[in-house]
């Protein structure tokens, strides 16, 4: 099987969580009522737009790299 996977090349990996808004404090672990659950996607849809919109993300890495990890949350300027 990791010879399999090392036949398919460089990957990319989008990470794509979940970042808590300031007025949730613990509730989110266990608050799941439709409006939460609405702004939970819809920050998660933003999120997906954002991590599209950046080109380099989606460039297939160097193969010496193999793998390389984005998060939209953790640019480094």
């Amino acid at each position: 099987m990791l010879e399999e996977y090392e036949r398919s090349g460089a990957v990319n990996i989008c990470h794509l969580i979940y970042q808590e808004k300031a007025y949730e404090r613990d509730f989110k672990d266990y608050e799941f009522s439709g409006t939460s659950m609405r702004d939970h996607w819809q920050s998660g849809y933003e999120d997906t737009l954002k991590t599209l919109r950046r080109r380099e993300f989606l460039k297939k890495p160097d193969k010496s790299t193999a793998i390389v990890v984005h998060d939209i949350h953790r640019i480094e300027d």
